[in-house]
């Protein structure tokens, strides 16, 4: 029943479709850190499949690419 209401997050593909949207933009991960307004760093984590970054750093770079959740 949870499972309805919260579906499970499938953390490394919404990472593969990110890293394939940055590219597909010709974005740089400093640039896209700029537009996300966090660090460079934030967004390799991100990339590399670190699930310790905050979550509001997550939901600025899928926001930049068109894939707020």
């Amino acid at each position: 029943m949870t499972d309805e209401i919260f579906p499970v997050l499938d953390w490394a593909r919404l990472v593969e479709e990110a890293i394939a949207r940055r590219k597909a933009e010709n974005l740089t991960q400093r640039t896209l850190a700029k537009l996300a307004g966090v660090s460079a760093p934030t967004v390799v984590k991100f990339e590399s499949g670190n699930t310790e970054i905050k979550l509001t750093g997550v939901l600025a770079i899928l926001r930049v690419l068109g894939l707020a959740l």
